[in-house]
């Protein structure tokens, strides 16, 4: 036997296992993405019936035409005085809203930005899945 059939034939073994190999993990991956994704929108199902109506408020200030651009917020004290040049959404503190708040961090909906306040970004599939809500409940 040849020294380079051999070599050739483990070179070409090794390539079509380690390839093998790949394509599995590619495709366990792509039923992971589905269903966290699944898991994410059922989440999201589970917030509203948990608290309706902060949910419900966050669904229409997002949904509302004239606060297309908006992807920040407050939680602050009803007698807080806020300015901003950026356009914000502003959200009353209350015992219902912390666990609501908690909750869409945790689920990756919103982010928490350093300062001395509850002040929040919010993440774009969150804008997404409650827009699609919103034209899904219109048809």
């Amino acid at each position: 036997m040849d020294i380079s059939f051999l070599f050739g034939f483990l070179a070409g073994g090794l390539t079509t296992a380690l390839s093998g190999l790949q394509i599995q993990k590619f495709m366990n991956n792509r039923k992971n993405v589905a269903r966290i994704k699944n898991k994410k929108i059922l989440d999201l199902d589970r917030l509203f019936h948990d608290f309706p109506h902060f949910m419900s408020i966050i669904k229409n200030d997002i949904n509302n035409p004239s606060h297309k651009d908006v992807r920040e917020f407050f939680v602050v004290d009803k007698e807080a005085i806020l300015n901003s040049f950026v356009p914000r959404f502003r959200y009353e503190l209350s015992t219902e809203i912390l666990p609501a708040l908690n909750r869409l961090e945790e689920l990756g909906y919103i982010e928490k930005l350093k300062n001395n306040c509850l002040h929040y970004k919010i993440e774009e599939e969150f804008i997404i899945q409650l827009q699609s809500m919103a034209t899904t409940a219109k048809e």
